[in-house]
């Protein structure tokens, strides 16, 4: 099955249901997230869940200590969520939120995190490029194609703006 896909690329609902497959069958994939938030959150997933066009996608799953936690798979690929200018030169500095029962991971293809707004919203930041390495080869397509979707659209929002008189 193809994942669903528009004139801009692959589209986020599309990349989400991708997220949900690879999250109920990929054990790797799991145990990335659990990293992502530090380790030791997750000893069992239950499954990846998501209602209408996939916002609230979440992880249900079992703790070390027995009881449910509930981890929020935060799916993006070239939406920009705050001002601030796009830093190739710098790190991005992603918050790291690991507390509680209910944990948020952020991913994006790289590029996105370069955004100084977008990396100071997001938390516990895992990026596409580093889900290449375990990715099922259907998972890895849609991950390509979320990459060169974030690529294209931050390449041209680096051109220079032209001003061009109304008349």
């Amino acid at each position: 099955m193809e994942y669903e896909r528009s004139a801009k690329g692959i589209t986020y609902r599309g990349l989400r249901r991708a997220f949900r497959d690879e999250a109920n069958t990929n054990h790797e994939f799991v145990s990335r997230i659990d990293k992502a938030l530090g380790g030791g959150f997750i000893s069992l997933s239950h499954g990846a869940f998501m209602k209408n066009q996939g916002d609230d996608l979440h992880l249900i799953v079992q703790r070390p200590d027995d009881s449910e936690g509930r981890v929020a798979l935060y799916v993006q690929i070239d939406q920009i969520i705050a001002k601030g200018a796009l830093d190739l030169e710098t790190k991005p500095k992603v918050k790291k939120h690991r507390q509680g029962d209910h944990r948020l991971v952020t991913l994006a293809p790289h590029v996105w995190f370069h955004h100084t707004g977008n990396a100071g919203e997001a938390e516990n930041g895992l990026t596409f490029e580093k889900l290449m390495k375990i990715a099922s080869p259907r998972f890895a397509q849609a991950l390509e194609a979320g990459i060169e979707r974030a690529d294209r659209t931050f390449i041209e929002m680096m051109k220079p703006k032209l001003h061009r008189r109304r008349w």
